[in-house]
């Protein structure tokens, strides 16, 4: 019995370490000089209370419970919120930890809304850590946004931002699901409707990732032979049959065999019925394929090769960064503490007045009882008697009148 439950053991920590999950890798693909400053914060904040980018002594002085997302939203909506900056890389880091990769991105694609900016170190670190903890979706998500916003001028991020497009689209799914037509509908009364935008011509996930893949395949960061793949599987994801079979046509001889048959794959999955020449093209070129190298293995390669030469420049970019940003960071926590120093005297002092005022209000009778009965006394007003009645004329008063003498008369 604990015979086997040794080499139950002992296979359970065999399958960690060789990594048989094909979607999930190992070991980074950077140095751990690169990881200790990416997972880097900053040191001497003035006051304990704070850590990192904890945002409370800008939006939450009270510490109530409030999420990261509320904490940024808030902080956007400040009259000064350019003077709070904002580090990319850890705020980044802090959301995939404690909201999730999904919040992650969002946020990154939507800088006028939270003040993030991603750059090519945060970039780079990210894919590394999505593609690590199996996150393909997120990782190739964000390399279609370094694409979208120009930073892939380098090799190295040109071929890890293929790596994570490669490594999402080798396990795809369509994210788009038809809604049936008998599902019941509930309709529920409510008080109002908030106005939200409605962008009725969104691109779907495919075209994205598709646009991203063709711009990262005519950038001239990456070399003929991974540009050419990149491209191919760019153009099938946005249907683009057309440029597909003249890339197909023209470059067979450096297209890959694991990206002939993922492209095969990704038209079977997008039902792409109406093209099966291109479906026949493709077996075609299969079968006369001579470039049988694992795919993966070739972007791992290169991936490892371009850190070792990009990543000190990468490093030294993001240490002055950082430094800027720690010394701006702390300018503005201090101002801030300061701020609240004072509101805090203010409503102290404002406090104690109220404390007065009332001890006062209890002693004011005993103390101003005297002028309380002066007041009193000159308040005082008598008015004339009213008279109800005709108003008759006093009788003259005779003294010496003599009233007759009143007899009867017989």
């Amino acid at each position: 019995m604990l015979k086997n439950f040794i080499n139950i053991k002992a296979s359970m920590l065999k399958s960690s370490v060789i990594c048989i999950h094909a979607h999930r890798r190992c070991l980074s693909y950077f140095s751990s000089a690169f990881n200790n400053l990416a997972n880097q914060v900053p040191q001497n904040v003035p006051n304990q209370r704070i850590n990192n980018l904890d945002l409370d002594v800008f939006v939450n002085q009270d510490h109530k419970q409030m999420d990261l997302l509320d904490k940024l939203t808030k902080l956007r909506k400040l009259k000064d919120c350019t003077a709070v900056p904002l580090l990319p890389n850890i705020l980044a880091k802090q959301l995939v930890d404690f909201s999730g990769p999904q919040d992650a991105v969002n946020v990154l694609r939507s800088p006028l809304q939270y003040g993030i900016f991603i750059d090519k170190f945060t970039g780079c670190h990210l894919i590394d850590h999505l593609l690590h903890a199996g996150n393909t979706r997120e990782a190739a998500q964000i390399a279609a946004l370094l694409v979208e916003r120009d930073l892939c001028n380098n090799e190295l991020v040109a071929v890890l931002s293929l790596k994570s497009f490669y490594t999402f689209l080798k396990n795809y799914q369509p994210s788009l699901q038809e809604k049936s037509e008998d599902s019941e509908v509930e309709k529920v009364r409510v008080k109002f409707l908030r106005n939200s935008f409605e962008n009725t011509n969104a691109k779907t996930e495919e075209k994205q990732l598709g646009e991203a893949l063709i711009k990262l395949g005519s950038s001239a960061s990456l070399e003929r032979t991974l540009a050419k793949n990149a491209s191919l599987l760019g153009f099938v994801l946005c249907d683009r049959y057309a440029e597909a079979e003249e890339s197909v046509t023209q470059d067979s001889d450096v297209l890959y065999k694991d990206v002939l048959q993922l492209c095969r794959k990704i038209v079977d999955i997008l039902e792409a019925q109406s093209n099966p020449e291109f479906k026949n093209l493709l077996d075609e070129t299969l079968k006369k394929c001579t470039q049988t190298d694992s795919f993966d293995e070739v972007l791992d390669a290169r991936v490892k090769h371009c850190a070792a030469s990009f990543e000190p420049q990468l490093m030294s970019e993001y240490a002055k960064s950082y430094q800027e940003w720690d010394a701006r960071f702390q300018r503005a926590v201090e101002e801030q503490t300061k701020i609240q120093d004072t509101i805090n005297r203010v409503e102290s002092i404002q406090n104690t007045l109220e404390t007065l005022k009332s001890r006062r209000q209890n002693l004011w009778f005993f103390e101003n009882k005297e002028d309380i009965d002066i007041q009193i006394y000159k308040k005082k007003v008598y008015y004339p008697k009213r008279w109800f009645g005709k108003k008759k004329k006093p009788k003259a008063v005779d003294a010496f009148y003599v009233p007759p003498n009143v007899s009867r008369g017989y």
